[in-house]
């Protein structure tokens, strides 16, 4: 094991999160190598540090807020909501966008085809007249 392996897993290995085998190399490193073995003494002791600090609690104000924002994020009005909250007329009118988008665009993709002479098609028109294969 080298020394930058060693590193990125030395925090792991001062909480005990890393596995039996893998502990054991990081252990045979430091025994061998004096900066790894400083790093992981100053670890250990930032540790023991934040291990002394009281417990602290959030205030019940900060839990209701967080909670009140978490439900008002999950209540978000759906697609179902949103249509029910349009009148007639705005019914409408998204209805005959969307069927207005839909004609144009069959009526232009039908006449793709027909816009040129058969002789000097463009490319979109071959790979439209080959199905969808490009020749």
């Amino acid at each position: 094991m080298n020394c930058k392996n060693c590193t990125n897993r030395l925090s792991a290995w001062v909480d005990g999160e890393l596995s039996v085998s893998e502990a054991e190399r990081i252990t045979r490193h430091l025994k061998a190598c004096p900066a790894c073995r400083q790093h992981a003494s100053e670890l250990r002791e930032m540790s023991a540090a934040l291990d002394r600090l009281p417990s602290l609690r959030a205030p019940s104000a900060l839990s209701r807020r967080t909670l009140k924002a978490y439900r008002m994020a999950m209540e978000r009005p759906g697609m179902a909501d949103w249509w029910q909250s349009l009148n007639l007329v705005m019914r409408s009118a998204v209805c005959g966008v969307a069927l207005g988008g839909l004609l144009c665009g069959a009526v232009l993709g039908t006449s793709l085809v027909t816009l040129a002479p058969t002789g000097s098609a463009g490319p979109y028109q071959m790979l439209n007249a080959s199905e969808g294969f490009y020749p």
